[in-house]
């Protein structure tokens, strides 16, 4: 009976590694389908500020690779902006992507930055300032402050759907 349930528990714990992995899979392709990539999205950078009535100013950079948090290479960065967000926004990602392009680091495929048009425009100027092609996202929020779906370059919102992989990974 032990064999049996050890087997049994065992067995189980492989379904749940295997259902996982296909969930980050599936989202990962959802999204990359969502913004007309060719491949597979496997490295996004997402950016945040925040400050405190002006002061205090920081942003922090969360990496994913393949799905996966990559606690490693996480980031935070004090910002002298105060509070003009878009400012901020300029000032970590021209510090972030400098920094990679002078130690050739390794690039994302995406970049989402926390914020609206204004956020996605600051991170697409200082792309093209730097001469990358990195592909810029920004996260839309309802009004209950959670992410429902995403503004592309151009400004266009792009739903996604309630029931993929994609939506329950975002909220």
């Amino acid at each position: 009976i032990a064999e049996k349930n050890a087997q049994q528990q065992l067995d189980d714990q492989f379904k749940r590694l295997k259902n996982r992995q296909n969930f980050k899979e599936e989202a990962l392709l959802d999204l990359s389908q969502l913004l007309s990539f060719s491949e597979t999205i496997h490295r996004i950078e997402v950016f945040d500020n925040s400050h405190i009535s002006g002061t205090f100013a920081v942003s922090a950079c969360v990496i994913f690779d393949d799905g996966e948090p990559n606690k490693s290479l996480y980031r935070r960065y004090r910002l002298h902006q105060g509070n003009d967000d878009v400012a901020s926004m300029k000032e970590v990602l021209y510090c972030r992507y400098f920094r990679i392009l002078k130690e050739d680091g390794v690039f994302p495929d995406l970049i989402l930055v926390d914020g609206g048009k204004p956020q996605v425009n600051a991170a697409l100027e200082i792309m093209e300032m730097l001469d990358l092609n990195i592909t810029v996202a920004g996260l839309v929020k309802d009004d209950r402050h959670r992410t429902h779906a995403l503004l592309n370059a151009s400004g266009e919102i792009l739903n996604v759907d309630k029931t993929s992989s994609l939506y329950a990974l975002m909220t």
